[in-house]
């Protein structure tokens, strides 16, 4: 289960609620473990997740979505649809498998007038209460009107905020799934590093990666790989660049595997790198350790805020400024806390608990020169952390065989 069905229901007493309602993608996939394209790629779709104080989660879905339930099961125990989709079907035509269990959910589960008819009864049936947190960013504000109004009986608050403290930390199966997508993405990332040599261009390292990550089950995200003095920037890959000798390749990647992100960065030289930035790039490691060594509950983003930027300047960049130096990462890209000194609720003065997931980063960009990035992705452990990427932190030799031996996804 992705839900932390404790950390939730604390929550909800604390504010004073009796139940939760999805209404975002990610929200709704955390709450109930549904996951199909439709509701990332058709945003105007409604799709409620519901979570009660006590009880087990319904999940209110198009009658459509039976297809993919058919076959990928959900950790929401009651279903509702509405909608029209029209599927036909021979009477004298025995049906088995994913077809038989699509025939089934269609004919059994509750069929309603529209999403928030469905809503309303999900509530009703699962004795929410009378006080209803719903996540209000997963709506335009005419939709949120139209649920007020439908739910007029009961008091409905806005609860985005929230679900964003209940995810901070994850169970374990959120763990799992950012463990491998991190290890999937980290190795694409490593084969296109692989794939360089002079004349390769940063086009055909992007579809090295893209290939990589696609073998992997990834569905590619952000590519910030560049070369030579055009790593200064995050620029597009460049289909007339070509790689040269000497060239310092600087990546900054992600990836997305059963709903959860990965985002890793390291630098790789063709040959020697020039010796500014190969001092830059030890002082950017240095910066990293000291983080690392900090990291523990009960640590502040600002805290390891400050320690990064203050080891970077120790270490041979007295220039270096950040605006922060990490995030944390789940079912979406950034999440909080954010690793900065700018304070708020979703900033630094968030302290780190167990089972948060954390990505820490120093990049550093100077036009004319080049560009450095090391990220990587960690666990909260009660004594430190656990690491998630594992490629090495020192400048990488570009197209040697960076894979063999590394941890397969």
């Amino acid at each position: 289960m992705l839900l932390h069905r404790a950390r939730a229901r604390m929550r909800m007493l604390e504010h004073g609620l009796d139940a939760l309602v999805a209404t975002s993608p990610e929200n709704v996939t955390y709450a109930t473990g549904y996951g199909n394209w439709t509701i990332y790629t058709f945003r105007d779709q409604e799709v409620y997740g519901v979570v009660p104080k006590d009880g087990p989660v319904a999940l209110v879905v198009p009658i459509d979505a039976m297809d993919h339930l058919a076959q990928v099961p959900v950790d929401a125990a009651r279903l509702y649809t509405y909608g029209t989709f029209h599927t036909m079907r021979d009477p004298n035509v025995t049906l088995a498998g994913e077809e038989a269990r699509l025939f089934d959910l269609r004919e059994h589960t509750g069929h309603y007038s529209d999403a928030l008819a469905a809503l309303r009864q999900a509530l009703g049936d699962l004795k929410a209460g009378a006080s209803i947190g719903v996540d209000e960013r997963g709506m335009p504000p005419s939709r949120w009107r139209r649920l007020v109004s439908t739910l007029s009986d009961r008091t409905i608050v806005e609860a985005h905020d929230l679900f964003r403290v209940i995810r901070m930390v994850k169970t374990d199966e959120e763990i799992a799934r950012l463990r491998a997508t991190a290890r999937a993405v980290e190795q694409a990332m490593l084969a296109a590093f692989e794939r360089a040599a002079p004349g390769v261009t940063e086009a055909e390292l992007e579809q090295t990666f893209r290939e990589a990550a696609i073998a992997r089950g990834v569905t590619p995200g952000h590519y910030e790989t560049s070369a030579g003095t055009r790593s200064s920037g995050c620029f597009p890959a460049s289909a007339t660049y070509h790689l040269r000798q000497g060239d310092v390749i600087k990546s900054d990647v992600g990836g997305r595997l059963r709903g959860y992100w990965a985002d890793t960065g390291r630098v790789a030289a063709l040959g020697a790198s020039p010796a500014k930035l190969a001092r830059y790039h030890e002082a950017l490691t240095s910066g990293i350790h000291a983080i690392l060594r900090q990291v523990k509950p009960g640590v502040t983003g600002a805290d390891l805020f400050r320690t990064g930027v203050e080891a970077v300047r120790a270490g041979g960049i007295p220039q270096y400024r950040r605006h922060h130096v990490g995030h944390a990462i789940g079912l979406e890209f950034y999440e909080a806390p954010i690793l900065n000194d700018a304070g708020g609720p979703a900033g630094g003065d968030l302290p780190l608990e167990t089972g948060m997931v954390i990505n820490v980063e120093l990049p550093y960009y100077e036009l004319g020169l080049g560009g450095l990035q090391i990220e990587d992705t960690l666990v909260v452990r009660p004594d430190g952390y656990e690491r998630l990427t594992s490629a090495p932190h020192e400048m990488l030799p570009a197209g040697a065989p960076l894979l063999k031996g590394a941890r397969s996804a």
